[in-house]
């Protein structure tokens, strides 16, 4: 077999895979308006239009086709913005690409935003065996943007500082203020909050120019003391 049909996927890989991509979509929409403790499979089942007894052939509990909703997700927003970065020239571009994918994402897609939002410290401090690979992806995402930076702290275009601490925290920055805006916290007056975030976070880490020398005012003639008679 050669190694062209070895990696060939057969139809029933291609219709199982576009199948588990409709129920995690349809569980995204479950857990959106129910959220993760009230949801359960039968609505997921329901929502995808399979029998309860077909969603275990692919998931077998709640907590793994939650994980898997919202990896999916993120690994698709990882490859968007890899993609966009890689077609951006120069380092405030690669930066402006990595907020633009972001932002375009939890515009279009309010399921997705919602489950992330208020679902993040479930994934984040829950004791479940997924908590350590959502820190990984959520960690390597950061060190795709540590790495444009890297590049514009060599060139000089930015200050030294730690990449991936500096990534972190444009990650949150971007999550937080649009967290501000879906709950209408930032009123929804025309600001591009994409641009708004870029120019926080980039004037926080450009280089400080000198500040500029005092003028020295030019000494003053000494007087001429008047002679007494």
């Amino acid at each position: 077999m050669t190694r062209a049909q070895n990696s060939r996927k057969t139809r029933r890989e291609v219709l199982a895979e576009f199948r588990g991509g409709e129920i995690l979509a349809a569980a995204r929409r479950v857990f959106a308006r129910r959220g993760f403790d009230a949801a359960t499979l039968e609505e997921v089942a329901q929502e995808a239009g399979i029998a309860k007894g077909t969603l275990y052939l692919y998931f077998p509990s709640k907590e793994e086709i939650f994980w898997a909703a919202v990896r999916e997700r993120m690994l698709e927003l990882r490859q968007r913005a890899q993609a966009a970065m890689r077609q951006a020239e120069g380092v405030q571009a690669r930066v402006r690409a990595a907020i633009a994918v972001r932002g375009e994402l939890m515009r279009s897609d309010t399921e997705f935003m919602r489950i992330y939002l208020t679902e993040f410290g479930h994934l984040c401090a829950h004791p479940t065996r997924h908590r350590k690979p959502f820190r990984e992806l959520y960690l390597a995402m950061a060190r795709d943007l540590a790495d444009v930076l890297e590049d514009g702290m060599r060139a000089g275009e930015l200050r030294p500082g730690p990449p991936l601490e500096l990534a972190l925290t444009l990650q949150f920055l971007m999550r937080d203020c649009f967290t501000a805006r879906y709950m209408g916290v930032f009123a929804d007056d025309g600001l591009n909050l994409e641009n708004f975030v870029f120019e926080l976070f980039w004037h926080g880490v450009r280089p400080q120019s000198a500040p500029p020398r005092p003028v020295k005012k030019p000494a003053a003639a000494p007087r001429r003391m008047r002679k007494t008679r």
